[in-house]
């Protein structure tokens, strides 16, 4: 199984450059010429999510290039020496980030007057701010591992609850159907802020799967339900501007939610079994 997925996902860059670009075309393809409901538009959604998972992939790989070029210089070690301060500045700014995001989502949702919008919002600045919690008095990263799996473990249960709420959230998108339209670029520019969000969180939850900090750990689980929260609200939004067929809409937010959901149960169980066991340890 692991050749076979090898062989699928790490493909030569020349071809997955034209798979790229393929998909590319043709999701725009299908967009301006409304064929969302269409059999060419199923297959241009599953290229396009092929295509994210192999880009991520190369993503992760050009980082841990980068990051061996990295360690070499005096800014690194600098990091190094400070990491407990740059570590906590950097979790506070996109902290900022995402409550910045979490307003703009507040407005849209009072401006559209769309209950489900403004529960998003406010579920999204509760997941913020549990972030912040988590870091709250832990001078050093890894140093006291025991009160760091209890939060941990905390934070996979207060997350396994939540998960309720987000599909109720979900069943509310549904059943309202609303639309959200954003006026001139702004679709783009929180597009690009999105799947900003996703791949780095994507890249952080991997490369901090084995960090000896629970802590840091937690907080990056988070963020990587944040960014998948985000990927519903920009689901809607691109559908409501680009397409017509509201069957569509509920579809697409049906099978987005369902993966999100899954996803979210499984980190939280993850972290709730991981903290149990070290913990009895």
């Amino acid at each position: 199984m692991k050749k076979i997925l090898t062989k699928v996902f790490h493909l030569n860059k020349i071809i997955g450059f034209i798979i790229f670009n393929i998909s590319f075309i043709l999701l725009i393809y299908v967009f301006s010429n409304h064929l969302e409901d269409t059999s060419i538009a199923y297959v241009s959604y599953l290229l396009s999510t092929y295509s994210l998972i192999i880009f991520i992939i190369w993503f992760c790989k050009v980082c841990d290039f980068s990051s061996n070029f990295i360690k070499n210089t005096k800014i690194y070690k600098l990091y190094e020496k400070n990491f407990n301060t740059v570590t906590k500045t950097t979790i506070y700014l996109s902290t900022a980030l995402n409550i910045g995001y979490g307003i703009f989502n507040l407005i849209v949702g009072i401006y559209y007057q769309s209950f489900w919008f403004i529960t998003f919002a406010a579920y999204y600045f509760f997941l913020t701010l549990m972030r912040l919690s988590i870091i709250h008095n832990v001078k050093e990263f890894g140093a006291n591992k025991v009160q760091e799996y209890h939060k941990l473990k905390r934070c996979g249960i207060i997350l396994l609850f939540l998960n309720i709420v987000l599909t109720g959230i979900i069943l509310l998108i549904i059943k309202t159907n609303q639309e959200i339209t954003y006026s001139g670029y702004i679709i783009y520019i929180v597009a690009m802020y999105d799947f900003y969000l996703i791949i780095a969180a994507i890249y952080n939850a991997i490369k901090y799967r084995n960090s000896s900090s629970p802590v840091l750990q937690a907080s990056k689980f988070i963020n990587l339900t944040v960014a998948m929260i985000s990927m519903i609200s920009l689901e809607v939004a691109m559908i409501s501007e680009f397409g017509d067929d509201p069957s569509f809409k509920i579809r697409m937010t049906g099978i987005l939610g369902l993966v999100v959901t899954l996803g979210n149960l499984g980190m939280s169980l993850y972290m709730i079994i991981k903290a149990r066991r070290n913990t009895e340890k």
